[in-house]
C-alpha cells in the first residue's frame, strides 16, 4: 500500500484488567480527544480460559474519517502480572501477525520502512508496564485493524479463581461482539456482565459465552468465578521437548501477626508531574486507617520530583493529623522525577511509606536505602518492577492498590506478612519462580520446568526466614493436568522476576522475549509488509511468508552483516589531516565587466550565483578551522555560534588572516565578564516563539507566572512546547529552579520519546543542569543504540559535566559499535568526520600542560 501524505496522531489507548481500574481504548490528537478524526468502528473481544490462565485478545477496527493519512500510537498501561504475547495488523485485507525482535531493532527498522510509505507496525514495551503500538498509515476514509493479546494468571480466592475485564466505553461502538470459552467442565459462575443476556451454555469440554451488538456502548465489566477442582491445591503440567512446565497453586494458611510500628515514620510523597495521574484520594484513605491504628506517631514528609527535599515534621497525637492531610492535599505536582535525588542520611526516621508510580524518568531506579521502604502504587501507568525492587531491596513492602483494596492493604501493612521461602522438591524439579523471598496475599502460585512428572514437592512458608508451613503438592502426569500456555506462565515469572533489575538482566529477557514471543523491555512485537522486507532487515517472518523468504535468502545469498564506523574513521583522519597541512590558494576575486544589454548571459549568471553563495560556502571550512586549529585548540570548543559565521567566512574570503584572528579572539571573550576572560563557544537553542493564550498570560513576576502556569496547564497537559516556552520564561527571569521543575515535565508526558528526551537534555545543559542531561542521553543509548548521534549526545553531555574521560569512552563507543549495514543510507552521514574531530579535541584538552 503506497500513500502521498500522512500526519501524526497519537491514539491513546488504556486497557486494563485490574479489579480497581475501569479504563478503555480512549483516542487523541496532539492531546485532545480524536474522536473526529478516527474513531472506534469495531471491537470485538476474544476471552480464553485454560486451567488457571486467562488469554484476552482485542480486535479493534479505527476508522479515518479525515482527509489525511494519518500514522496511529496506541499507548496503553497494563496491570502487574500481565504480559502480551499477541500483535498482528491487517496487511492487504488480511491479519499478519507479528514477530518478536530486539527492541531497539524493531524501532529502527520501523522508522526506516516507515519513511518509505509502506506498511510497517510494531508493539513495545515503554517505561514501566506501559505498551505501545504503532501504526503505519490509516488511509483517508479507511480502516486498520490492530489485534492484541494478553495473557494473566488468574487469582485465586475462596477456591474460585477470577477473571475480569473492565468495559465503560464513553461512545456507543459500531459493531461489538464479545466472546468467553472456559475449557473446563465445571459451569462458571457469572459475577457481572456488559449485557443482560450473557450466559455460558456448554458445548462439548467448554463452555461459551456470547455476546453481539449493534450502536452499542458497553458500560459493565465481564466477571465470572470458576470453582478450582480438587481442593486448593492444583498442578497443571505440559509436555516440552522431554521436559514438563509446570504451574501450581495453593493457599496456605495465613495467620495474622501485629505489625510494630516505630514511633517516628518518614514519608516520601512523589509531587512529580506523573503523580496526576495516581488515585490520591485512595492513598490518603490508607495513610489515615495506619494512622488511626497508630494514635500517636511523628511523621517527617519529604517531597520527590526532580528535586528530593525534606518538607516538615509533624507530631500526630489521637490521631489528628489535619495538618499533615492539608499539606498533602495542597502539594502542587509538577516537575520530572528523579529516584537517584533520594538520600535518607540524617534523616531521624527508621521506616519509611513512600507513594509513587516507580517512574524515575530522570534518574535511576535501581536504588538501595538503608531503612525499610514500603512502596504503595496507585497509578495504573507504573513501573512495578522498579517498585518491588526498592521495596525487597530495602526490607518493606510492595502494595499495589490497583489489585487490592484498602481494607486488605491496610491488613497487610498492619501485620508481619506470611512469606514464600522456597520449596523442597527432587532434582528432577528446576527453574522454579519465583526464586526469592516472596510476600504471600491469599492464593499463591509457582511455575518451573519438571524432567520427570509424578515429582513431590513442599512450598514453604514463613516468616523472617524461619519455616512455619509445608504445602505439599504433586505433579501430576495425568491427561487432565495436561494444560496449554503453561510454558508461557512459567516464562512470565522469570520475567517478572528478572525485569526488577532489568538492566542487569538484558540479554536473559532479550532470549526469553525471543523465544517465547512475549513483549519485554527487550523485546518487540513488528509486522512488516512483504517478505523482502524481513530479508531486508534480518527478521525471521511469520509462517505464511517462510516460504518465500527462504527461497529469496537463496536467491540473494544472504543478509549484509552489520558495521562498525572504525574504517571509515581512519579515512576521515587522513583526509582531515591531508587537507589541514595544504595551503590553500590565495582567492582573487574576478571583476565582471559591464555587459551590453538587460540580460545576463549564462557566465554572468553563474559567476553572480557563485559570489553570492561564497561566504555560505565556505561557513563549513570556517567552523572546521576554528574546530582544529593549533592556536584555538585550548580554548574553543566543538560549536561556535552560527549567527558568528558571516564574519569569519568574509574574513576568509578576503584572504585577512590578521582579521580571522581577531574575530576568533573576539569570540572566545565572554561578553558577560567585567574582564575578557576565555571561554568556550556553544549553540545555543532558539527560544521558543509562540503566539498563544500562555505567551500573552505572563507578566514577568515570577510568583505570578508560576500561578498563571498552573492555571493554564490543564489545557495544555500534554502540549512539549508549552512546557519548553514556560521553562525557557522562568530561566530569563533567573528562576532556575522553576524553569528546570517545568522543563522536565516535558519527559513525563510521553513515555520513552526519544526525540523529546533529547530536546530536553539539550535544553538542560543550557540551563546547567547536567545530572538529567547525562542521564536522558545514557537512556536515548538505550533506546536508540542503532544511532551514533545516541552515544554522540552522551559523550557531550559528559563532557560537559567534566567527566571528559567518560566522554571520550563515550565517543569511541560511537564509531566502534556494530550498526546496521544501511546506516549512512540514512541519516548519520558524516557522523565519523564529527567524533574524529571531537575525540582530537578531548584528547588535547586532557593532555594540555598545567597554566603558567
Amino acid at each position: 500500500m503506497k500513500h502521498n501524505l500522512h500526519a501524526s496522531i497519537a491514539i491513546i489507548a488504556t486497557i486494563t484488567t485490574a479489579a480497581l481500574q475501569a479504563q478503555v481504548p480512549v483516542m487523541h490528537v496532539d492531546g485532545k480527544p480524536a474522536t473526529s478524526q478516527v474513531y472506534l468502528q469495531a471491537l470485538d473481544v476474544r476471552v480464553d480460559v485454560t486451567g488457571n490462565i486467562a488469554t484476552t485478545t482485542f480486535t479493534m477496527t479505527f476508522k479515518n474519517r479525515s482527509t489525511r493519512v494519518l500514522e496511529g500510537e496506541l499507548l496503553f498501561p497494563l496491570p502487574d502480572g500481565v504480559t502480551v504475547s499477541r500483535y498482528a495488523l491487517d496487511i492487504n485485507g488480511k491479519m499478519r501477525e507479528a514477530v518478536p525482535v530486539e527492541k531497539a531493532k524493531a524501532t529502527r527498522v520501523f522508522e526506516q520502512i516507515e519513511q518509505q510509505r509502506v506498511d510497517p507496525g510494531i508493539l513495545e514495551r515503554v517505561e514501566g508496564n506501559n505498551f505501545r503500538v504503532r501504526v503505519y498509515p490509516i488511509p483517508t476514509n479507511g480502516t486498520r485493524v490492530v489485534a492484541i493479546g494478553y495473557e494473566q494468571e488468574l487469582p485465586v480466592e475462596q477456591e474460585f479463581s477470577r477473571y475480569r475485564l473492565p468495559m465503560d466505553y464513553k461512545e456507543p461502538i459500531e459493531q461489538f461482539s464479545l466472546k468467553a470459552v472456559v475449557h473446563q467442565d465445571d459451569m462458571p459462575r457469572l459475577d457481572e456482565q456488559p449485557g443482560d443476556e450473557i450466559q455460558f451454555d456448554r458445548q462439548g469440554n467448554e463452555h461459551v459465552a456470547t455476546f453481539t451488538r449493534a450502536n452499542y456502548r458497553p458500560g459493565r465489566a465481564l466477571a465470572f468465578s470458576l470453582p478450582l477442582p480438587a481442593g486448593t491445591r492444583k498442578a497443571w503440567i505440559q509436555p516440552a521437548s522431554g521436559s514438563y512446565y509446570f504451574l501450581a497453586t495453593c493457599s496456605p494458611e495465613i495467620s495474622e501477626r501485629e505489625k510494630k510500628w516505630p514511633a517516628h515514620l518518614g514519608l516520601i510523597w512523589d509531587v512529580s508531574l506523573s503523580g496526576l495521574q495516581r488515585d490520591i484520594p485512595r492513598e490518603l484513605d490508607l495513610l489515615d486507617r495506619l494512622i488511626k491504628q497508630q494514635r500517636e506517631v511523628t511523621i517527617t514528609l519529604y517531597l520527590l520530583d526532580n528535586r528530593f527535599t525534606r518538607d516538615k515534621t509533624y507530631r500526630v497525637k489521637h490521631a489528628a493529623w489535619s495538618a499533615l492531610r492539608a499539606r498533602l492535599e495542597s502539594l502542587v505536582h509538577d516537575g520530572g522525577t528523579d529516584y537517584s535525588a533520594i538520600s535518607l542520611d540524617g534523616s531521624p526516621a527508621r521506616e519509611f511509606l513512600f507513594f509513587s508510580d516507580g517512574l524515575s524518568t530522570l534518574g535511576d531506579a535501581d536504588i538501595a536505602l538503608p531503612w525499610p521502604v514500603h512502596c504503595i502504587v496507585s497509578s495504573p501507568r507504573a513501573d512495578y518492577s522498579a517498585m518491588k525492587w526498592i521495596a525487597t531491596r530495602a526490607g518493606g513492602k510492595y502494595i499495589n492498590l490497583n489489585a487490592v483494596s484498602n481494607d486488605k492493604a491496610i491488613e497487610e501493612l498492619a501485620s508481619d506478612p506470611l512469606q514464600f521461602l522456597g520449596i523442597d522438591a527432587p532434582a528432577t524439579v528446576r527453574e522454579v519462580y519465583p526464586s526469592v523471598t516472596t510476600t504471600v496475599r491469599g492464593a499463591f502460585s509457582i511455575a518451573g520446568i519438571l524432567d520427570a512428572p509424578g515429582a513431590k514437592i513442599s512450598l514453604l512458608f514463613g516468616r523472617a526466614g524461619k519455616i512455619e508451613q509445608r504445602v505439599p503438592v504433586t505433579l501430576d502426569a495425568s491427561t487432565d493436568a495436561y494444560q496449554a500456555n503453561i510454558h508461557r506462565a512459567w516464562a512470565r515469572k522469570k520475567i517478572t522476576e528478572l525485569d526488577t533489575r532489568h538492566e542487569q538482566n538484558k540479554e536473559e529477557l532479550l532470549a526469553l522475549g525471543r523465544q517465547f514471543g512475549i513483549v519485554t523491555r527487550e523485546t518487540s512485537l513488528v509486522v512488516l509488509e512483504t517478505a523482502r522486507d524481513y530479508l531486508v532487515h534480518d527478521i525471521f517472518p511469520p509462517e505464511e511468508l517462510r516460504d518465500e523468504y527462504l527461497l529469496l535468502q537463496k536467491q540473494v545469498g544472504g543478509n549484509q552483516p552489520e558495521q562498525n564506523l572504525i574504517e571509515t574513521a581512519a579515512r576521515v583522519t587522513e583526509e582531515l589531516k591531508q587537507w589541514w597541512n595544504t595551503d590553500a590558494p590565495k582567492i582573487i576575486p574576478q571583476i565582471i565587466y559591464p555587459r551590453p544589454g538587460n540580460n545576463d548571459s549564462t557566465e554572468d549568471f553563474r559567476e553572480r550565483s557563485r559570489q553570492v553563495n561564497e561566504p555560505e560556502r565556505v561557513v563549513a571550512a570556517a567552523l572546521a578551522i576554528a574546530i582544529v586549529s593549533d592556536d584555538v585548540a585550548n580554548q574553543t570548543s566543538r560549536h561556535i555560534q552560527l549567527e558568528e559565521s558571516s564574519e569569519i567566512a568574509a574574513a576568509i574570503v578576503q584572504n585577512d588572516p590578521a582579521k580571522l584572528s581577531a574575530l576568533m579572539k573576539t569570540r572566545l571573550t565572554d561578553p558577560r565578564q567585567d574582564s575578557p576572560s576565555p571561554r568556550q563557544p556553544e549553540i545555543r537553542l532558539a527560544p521558543v516563539k509562540q503566539d498563544t493564550e500562555y505567551t500573552r498570560s505572563l507578566t514577568g513576576q515570577p510568583d505570578v507566572d508560576y500561578t498563571t502556569y498552573l492555571a493554564l496547564r490543564p489545557a495544555y497537559i500534554n502540549t512539549p512546547a508549552f512546557y519548553f516556552y514556560i521553562a525557557d520564561h522562568f530561566y530569563r527571569l533567573g528562576d532556575r529552579d522553576r524553569a528546570s521543575r517545568v522543563l522536565t515535565c516535558v519527559v513525563e508526558i510521553d513515555v520513552e520519546n526519544a526525540s523529546l528526551a533529547r530536546l530536553v537534555a539539550y535544553r538542560a545543559k543550557e540551563y546547567g543542569e547536567y545530572t538529567p542531561a547525562i542521564h536522558l542521553t545514557r537512556q536515548l543509548t538505550r533506546w536508540r543504540p542503532g544511532e551514533p548521534q545516541s552515544y554522540r549526545d552522551y559523550a557531550l553531555a559528559l563532557d560537559d559535566a567534566g567527566r571528559s574521560s567518560d566522554a571520550l569512552d563515550a565517543l569511541y563507543a560511537v564509531l566502534s559499535r556494530p550498526y546496521d549495514i544501511n546506516i549512512n543510507q540514512r541519516f548519520e552521514r558524516g557522523v565519523e568526520e564529527t567524533v574524529v574531530t571531537e575525540l582530537n579535541r578531548l584528547l588535547a584538552v586532557r593532555h594540555l600542560p598545567p597554566a603558567g
